[in-house]
């Protein structure tokens, strides 16, 4: 199967730590085939985070716009 990507750019790009944002994407598809509460639920508790977030998933399916939502609240 093949998959089509159509990406559209944003009016205003997100206010976001890049750098902070690409650690945690690699963490989270560091152990691809794992659930987000292996991964990434171990970084987050680290960096304090106290918010809501779906660790019942796999990395790649969660939307990008999630990922950046989520970095911005632990920023």
């Amino acid at each position: 199967d093949s998959a089509v990507v159509r990406m559209v750019p944003l009016a205003t790009p997100p206010d976001l730590n890049v750098a902070l944002l690409s650690e945690m994407v690699q963490v989270a598809f560091s152990q691809r085939r794992k659930l987000l509460r292996h991964t990434l639920g171990r970084w987050l508790s680290e960096k304090n985070f106290t918010g809501n977030v779906d660790l019942q998933r796999r990395a790649e399916e969660v939307p990008v716009a999630a990922y950046v939502e989520l970095v911005q609240q632990v920023a």
